[in-house]
């Protein structure tokens, strides 16, 4: 699944450009290090960071999306950092708990 197809299916606004990626699988957790130790290429990362860390560690791992939830706000230098390194980052107003299980139900697993 891509980023644009999920995206038709699960409540999420584009915050920069979309690069349009495949998604392979996933992980939830709001801690950089469990990014760059457990996160994969391809990955839709879930979190509620909103700092410059996010990209950095995204851009480390190859992770194809961030998904900001709980409808945080995300500073404009931190959406020019990540149109550098062509990292979407998506915007959800539901609670992480909740956007996993939708995304889960449409047959996104991870095997991380």
């Amino acid at each position: 699944m891509t980023i644009a197809e999920l995206m038709k299916k699960v409540s999420m606004t584009p915050m920069n450009k979309l690069f349009d990626k495949d998604i392979t699988g996933g992980l939830v957790t709001d801690m950089v290090s469990d990014v760059m130790k457990t996160g994969q290429a391809g990955h839709l990362w879930v979190t509620v960071q909103t700092n410059k860390k996010v990209i950095a560690a995204a851009n480390l791992v190859d992770i194809a999306a961030v998904v900001i939830t709980q409808g945080k706000k995300v500073d404009a230098d931190v959406l020019e950092a990540a149109d550098k390194v062509e990292i979407t980052i998506l915007s959800t107003p539901m609670a992480s708990w909740d956007f996993v299980g939708q995304t889960y139900a449409l047959g996104l697993h991870s095997e991380s």
